[in-house]
């Protein structure tokens, strides 16, 4: 093989990679996604009234084990207006259960 074609394989083979790593991160935060959903709903946080702590809304600044999603995941919900936030700092479902077809 010629050098050309194996630094071309090589950029097409990286470019496959990164594809395929931003895949798999896009799943793991449509799980995560789901189950905080499924947390909040069922410890019935479902208005600020009732809102609820989660343990993980903020990330470690030096997490332990692998790479941790869930603060990614319910800022990401939060942005997408799925999830309230209060100003103290609780969650809750600013949607019905019902509404998000868990």
């Amino acid at each position: 093989m010629t050098t050309t074609v194996q630094i071309l394989m090589g950029v097409v083979f990286f470019i496959g990679a990164f594809i395929l790593s931003q895949i798999i991160v896009g799943r793991r935060l449509r799980i995560i996604g789901t189950r905080i959903l499924k947390e909040l709903s069922e410890r019935r946080a479902l208005d600020a009234f009732s809102a609820i702590n989660l343990a993980y809304a903020k990330a470690d600044f030096l997490p332990k084990g692998l790479r941790d999603l869930r603060p990614k995941s319910l800022n990401d919900l939060v942005q997408s207006d799925i999830v309230g936030k209060t100003p103290d700092g609780k969650f809750y479902l600013k949607k019905q259960p019902y509404e998000l077809k868990l």
